[in-house]
């Protein structure tokens, strides 16, 4: 059964706003949507190397999908803001940036993701999730490869191999 719709990605405007699905919320932007998010990487006591941040989501898109703490940009605030401010809100911790990972396009999303490698300012960091997720996970560098299928977009499965491969800045190749 076909339906008709209001228009579809090839000929919505920009000033329609977002197209999204009445079924699972996903939202498809005419031009692409800045985004921007964070490696949160720490160190727990007696590990050999760093572990990352992942929070599981509880909302649609990706809802049961592991995702790093990211989201879209506020009118007027720069990647680096947005990344701070998104970690803050999904997981309670106030961080600092250390250097860029990379830019990622979603194109199913029509998304557009700088993602930065942070630390907790928290020696001993305390997640507190927000209602976008039921539950997070540290995740050694060595268990990320187990991890990837589980995440809920491919960008962010990008973003967290390169973390764990030790890549950062590098244009990819498509």
């Amino acid at each position: 059964m076909s339906r008709t719709v209001a228009a579809c990605p090839h000929c919505v405007e920009p000033s329609e706003g977002p197209l999204v699905c009445e079924r699972c919320g996903w939202r498809w932007y005419a031009n692409p949507k800045p985004a921007a998010g964070t490696v949160v990487e720490w160190m727990p006591p007696g590990a050999s190397g760093p572990s990352v941040l992942l929070l599981c989501r509880d909302v649609d898109p990706g809802r049961g999908g592991w995702d790093l703490p990211a989201g879209y940009l506020d009118p007027h605030e720069s990647p680096e803001q947005a990344a701070v401010r998104e970690t803050r809100e999904e997981a309670g911790l106030d961080v600092e940036l250390v250097r860029l990972i990379g830019v990622y396009t979603s194109r199913r999303g029509n998304a557009v993701s700088t993602v930065y490698v942070a630390r907790p300012r928290d020696a001993h960091p305390v997640v507190q999730l927000d209602h976008e997720s039921s539950a997070h996970a540290w995740v050694a560098r060595h268990e990320v490869a187990d991890w990837v299928k589980r995440m809920a977009f491919p960008s962010m499965a990008t973003a967290l191999t390169d973390w764990a491969d030790g890549r950062s800045g590098e244009p990819r190749t498509w």
